[in-house]
């Protein structure tokens, strides 16, 4: 039997199939942030990047197929459409494309674009995929809200070995960020619905509300505070009954809006107080932020340029003297901005900011002309967040927001859309199958990128290992795919220094700080260049390092160790260095640090009162001393009221401190060759403070002048050593 349709029946059953479409696509994308992909490096991003470029190029695909057909013959075309290709415009305007930092968030942002005329074409042609859109929204919120939960309680794998809550992200922060942006859509769906979406987006929120407060991120407290009460505003209350209000209780007005002027003051100064040096961390960033935007307000540096030209504003305000200590205690040297106003405003310029603020705010006016209030609201909450994290350096937030502001700003099949352009049916088809075009076509660009992170990933294992001569190669070969991520150069570099090729890897370090502001590329640098021998460059990356970062005390600990070099020996810098390795109070204690202020170099000014010990360790190359060292150190041990034992295995002897005083001293957690009762291939020589530590040292000082011409003869090797705790001695 053959079956025929009407004209309209054939219209039907396409826009059935059309809409159909579009609604699994749209769904496997707002589904991005539940993705993830344990294979790839940075599985946790990446996983989602690829997730979405695989879904633009299906989504874009039925696009074509499904309009070639037929469809409207008008497109709408609204002030956030302009906003948004201006803004694009801009931010490829003002791209680096020399170093070219950021080629994948291009790639993705040109996805995006395609995405949001889509969405536009699609809620035209189908205005019921709004709501369908929210519902899958509020859908991955639950899961995600479940997914805490099940965290919370130990029943699954946190992403982050620091934290026990993460959902599917990497971290607390964005996470809740995420619960944040969907709870205002379910609010509104609860206030909105009747009977079963009513109850849907009760669950929702009640599951979300359960969990948000676990992830203590007051970011996203903020967000989701600003965005449920503007929402429970707009549809239980409005202008009128505001109004009306204000004038019956005109004489209470005042006195009620000062109260909670207070209330939420009071609110502020107790979240500030709950991570005060978090807090006083993000001033910080938005201080130099704002001081580096200063320095070029319009060009901006371009996307991803931010890290490599806040290191550099920090460095120079640092250097102007006026930072308070504790600026220099909570300064660190961040990826963003943790305030994406700021970032954009910097990367971007202030054209840039001003387009993106105007776009933001001109969504959120459609959604309200329009009754979204829901998607409106998780914009808004979208934006607060904004203000003190950094959803937009992350895919999910980007697709979320997409979304909602194409939900906000598509006017309904009913109205009349003035800003509709008319066009004939080749120009309507015309401009779908380029838009679907460009969308295969990014995908293309980017496929060959996934190769590379799976290969990436499978190299880190071996890389974590240690095992760096298995995979220097490796990372050789992939230096061009992956040349734009400082981790990865920072690993390949890693893989240099290990096996030799130091100046290898300073030029792939000279990149990687291009990109990024992590100090341990600095500290890499400059250890690569000591072991050159080039002395003075690695001291002025240090210096440089130290310009940044104040507080830290590894860079401290770096120059002592070049200072120490009889090559670089210069005794003032060397104490300076020393003392402040020793001094400075870290953030946290850590067993690095104990390792650091053990070291041999430094413990000449480890001088106290009675009852220390100064203890220098001298370890040859070889694996065991011979009898004539051991007995030599013997001694001098001997002779400094140490009581040895030596220990006669397989015809060497060794050398086990069994003095009490000696074992106190010596921390097996510093990673010393000393442990007591366990005999070991080292020649101990320490002195007890009994009087002043300088008259003690004296003491240590006048045994060594008088011996340690006959230990450089009988121990091969130990000149550099046994040389320079002499000149340290001297001082």
């Amino acid at each position: 039997m053959e079956i025929k349709y009407t004209g309209m029946e054939l219209k039907l059953h396409r826009h059935g199939i059309r809409t159909a479409l579009a609604s699994v696509f749209g769904a496997m994308l707002i589904a991005t942030p539940l993705v993830g992909d344990s294979a790839l490096a940075n599985g946790i991003v990446t996983g989602k990047v690829f997730w979405f470029h695989l879904s633009m190029a299906l989504m874009a695909i039925g696009t074509v197929v499904t309009a070639w057909p037929g469809g409207r013959k008008s497109i709408p075309f609204a002030l956030p459409d302009g906003l948004l290709l201006l803004f694009a415009g801009i931010t490829l305007a003002t791209y680096d494309r020399q170093l070219d930092p950021e080629p994948e968030k291009l790639l993705f942002g040109g996805q995006l674009v395609v995405l949001w005329f889509l969405l536009r074409y699609f809620l035209t042609e189908a205005p019921c995929l709004k709501f369908f859109f929210l519902f899958v929204l509020m859908l991955t919120g639950l899961v995600e809200a479940v997914w805490g939960m099940q965290q919370l309680h130990g029943y699954a794998y946190s992403n982050h070995s620091l934290f026990r809550l993460t959902g599917s992200f990497f971290n607390p922060g964005p996470y809740c960020g995420y619960l944040a942006v969907v709870l205002p859509v379910c609010l509104w769906t609860a206030l909105r619905f009747q009977k079963g979406m009513h109850y849907f987006g009760w669950v929702c929120a009640g599951a979300i509300l359960i969990v948000l407060p676990a992830g203590m991120s007051r970011s996203a407290w903020m967000a989701a505070v600003v965005a449920c009460g503007w929402v429970y505003w707009t549809e239980r209350i409005g202008w009128e009954k505001t109004k009306a209000v204000c004038r019956r209780y005109k004489n209470a007005t005042i006195p009620f809006i000062a109260i909670v002027a207070i209330l939420v003051g009071c609110t502020i100064a107790g979240v500030y107080g709950m991570k005060q040096d978090s807090a006083d961390g993000r001033l910080l960033m938005w201080k130099v932020t704002v001081k580096a935007i200063a320095g070029q307000p319009l060009a901006g540096t371009g996307l991803g340029g931010f890290p490599a030209a806040y290191a550099e504003a920090q460095g120079g305000y640092f250097a102007t003297g006026n930072a308070t200590d504790r600026e220099k205690r909570v300064a660190g040297c961040p990826e963003y901005a943790f305030n994406e106003y700021l970032q954009i405003g910097l990367e971007q310029g202030v054209g840039g900011l001003i387009v993106f603020v105007a776009w933001l705010g001109n969504m959120a006016y459609y959604g309200i002309r329009n009754r979204q209030q829901g998607a409106a609201g998780g914009v808004l909450a979208l934006a607060v967040f904004a203000v003190s994290s950094y959803p937009l350096q992350l895919p999910s937030f980007w697709v979320a927001l997409v979304f909602l502001g194409a939900i906000c700003v598509t006017e309904d099949g009913t109205r009349t859309r003035s800003s509709a352009l008319s066009v004939s049916p080749v120009c309507h088809i015309t401009m779908i199958s380029l838009l679907s075009l460009a969308s295969v076509c990014l995908f293309i660009l980017q496929k060959g990128q996934y190769e590379a992170y799976k290969r990436w990933g499978r190299m880190q294992m071996i890389y974590n290992n240690k095992a760096y001569e298995s995979v220097a190669e490796d990372y050789h070969e992939l230096h061009d795919k992956l040349k734009h991520k400082p981790e990865f150069l920072f690993e390949e570099a890693q893989c240099l220094s290990k096996t030799g090729q130091h100046a290898e890897a300073i030029r792939v370090l000279e990149r990687a700080k291009r990109l990024s502001g992590d100090p341990m590329i600095r500290y890499m640098i400059a250890k690569n260049r000591q072991m050159l021998g080039d002395y003075r460059e690695a001291e002025e990356e240090l210096l440089q390092a130290i310009g940044i970062l104040p507080e830290r005390l590894y860079p401290y600990y770096l120059l002592a160790k070049l200072y120490a070099e009889p090559e670089f020996y210069q005794a003032d810098k060397l104490r300076a260095a020393a003392g402040a390795v020793l001094t400075k109070k870290p953030k946290v204690e850590s067993t690095a640090i104990r390792e650091m202020r053990a070291f041999g170099c430094l413990q000449p000014f480890l001088l106290g009162g009675a009852g220390r010990t100064i203890t220098l360790i001298l370890r040859p190359r070889r694996k065991r001393l011979t009898a004539q060292h051991t007995a030599l150190a013997a001694g001098r041990l001997h002779y400094l009221g140490v009581q040895p034992f030596v220990h006669w295995e397989h015809g060497i002897l060794e050398v086990v401190a069994v003095d009490a005083v000696l074992a106190d001293a010596l921390d097996t957690d510093t990673g010393l060759a000393v442990v007591q009762q366990r005999a070991v291939a080292a020649v101990v020589v320490s002195a007890q403070l009994t009087q002043q530590g300088v008259d003690c040292f004296r003491l240590l000082r006048r045994d060594f002048d008088d011996h340690w011409k006959n230990l450089l003869s009988l121990v091969p090797k130990m000149g550099r050593v046994v040389t320079l705790f002499s000149k340290i001695s001297a001082i």
